[in-house]
């Protein structure tokens, strides 16, 4: 193993802030930037994007202490204090009327015409077109009501099964958990009760959900349609938000937490308005091809990035 790759997996094993490992670790990882000839700076930026969210924030100062000892103990020396720029100084608001100003369009017509996948068919048919485009035939997904308990081979099945179930005329929903499921028991978040559905049950990160309850219908498109971001599908919550799918591909709870939790929702789309209820993986979205109330939930969207 090289210096820079001995660096990079250092960086990976930080340990969560809180538990008395993370403080000393610091300057373990600073000494590894140090030898592997790192900048400063960057050995700075990469500590403070890699540290997992814990019980504790670890401030700038402490993340600098550890670069400059390990630099004086290596023959080098900060001539200044380094520090990232705080979350306050990001304006949301501000991002989010520019992205709406890119946007390409603001009407669902033109937005039809973008779709990867031409969307011909009668929003009736969305359901199992949708789980057609976004899943494979063997993951199981939970689909049904926002109370209910998830129940395997009821209303957690095979995409296949429920493909089949829809194209016979079943109606089920009006929610989808919009990650697959292992299909085992989990604990729930608050820990005192088991589930099939929650968070600690989901078999794959792919996608992240985001979605507006302040903009119009109009500004939405045109967020999404100039955001740059892994926009995969569009749905037409059949109320006032439109629901996007981002595809994440994130590999395991640990990096999701600190890659999605963190970084996309806390530091760049809540600032700009986005639902912050949306960053969980099994979070609940609005199933197109069901009606809610004489409204379609419908795709307005889909089959690859905007």
């Amino acid at each position: 193993m090289n210096k820079i790759e001995k660096y990079q997996d250092s960086l990976s094993a930080i340990p969560v802030p809180g538990g008395g490992g993370c403080h000393p670790y610091l300057l373990r990882v600073a000494n590894i930037g140090v030898r592997a000839g790192i900048s400063e700076k960057a050995i700075f930026d990469d500590i403070s994007d890699e540290i997992p969210s814990g019980r504790r924030r670890v401030p700038d100062a402490e993340i600098t202490a550890a670069i400059r000892k390990a630099a004086g103990d290596h023959g080098g020396a900060l001539l200044t204090p380094i520090n990232r720029n705080p979350l306050k100084q990001f304006d949301g608001p501000a991002a989010r009327r520019r992205i709406i100003k890119q946007g390409t369009t603001d009407n669902e017509a033109d937005l039809w015409g973008l779709s990867p996948v031409r969307i011909d068919w009668h929003p009736c048919e969305d359901s199992w077109r949708f789980l057609s485009a976004m899943f494979t035939p063997d993951e199981d997904l939970f689909i049904g009501d926002r109370h209910e308990a998830g129940l395997v081979g009821k209303n957690i099945r095979a995409v296949s099964d429920w493909i089949r179930f829809f194209q016979n005329g079943g109606t089920a929903g009006p929610f989808i958990i919009i990650n697959p499921l292992t299909g085992e028991f989990a604990p729930t978040k608050s820990g005192d009760r088991m589930t099939y559905r929650g968070d600690g049950c989901i078999a794959i990160h792919r996608y992240a959900l985001a979605e507006f309850d302040t903009l119009t219908h109009e500004e939405q498109i045109a967020f999404w349609t100039g955001a740059k971001l892994p926009v995969e599908a569009l749905i037409d919550s059949g109320g006032k938000s439109i629901h996007a799918w981002l595809k994440v591909d994130i590999d395991d709870p640990y990096t999701w937490e600190r890659k999605i939790r963190e970084k996309l929702y806390r530091q760049a789309l809540i600032p700009m308005g986005i639902d912050s209820a949306c960053s969980n993986a099994a979070r609940l979205a609005r199933l197109p091809g069901c009606l809610r109330g004489e409204r379609w939930q419908k795709i307005l969207y889909i089959g690859g990035t905007l």
